[in-house]
């Protein structure tokens, strides 16, 4: 039972990683800016984007959906941390 219960949650936290992060989105890369990220973050990430999205999503979809993601899920910390820190060093 316990077993089936792990293997029932384990699914659905990968159902939802997937509606989360491996979707398209509306965004356009070249309306955008450039940001240069590690090599080994970067193949990583584009084996996923390309196993995974079946040619319907792309590394910026992903990075999009994963800013998105983070920000709507640490906007007060967020806040709070540059509410709380030195202005002129930003």
């Amino acid at each position: 039972m316990k077993n089936t219960k792990q293997k029932s949650k384990k699914a659905l936290r990968t159902a939802e990683y997937k509606t989360t992060f491996l979707t398209p989105t509306d965004f356009l890369a070249r309306n955008g800016k450039t940001v240069y990220i590690n090599k080994e973050f970067h193949h990583k990430l584009i084996q996923l984007v390309f196993m995974v999205g079946g040619g319907k999503l792309t590394l910026s979809d992903y990075l999009h959906n994963l800013l998105q993601h983070h920000f709507d899920d640490f906007e007060v910390e967020m806040r709070e941390v540059y509410n709380n820190s030195d202005k002129l060093n930003f």
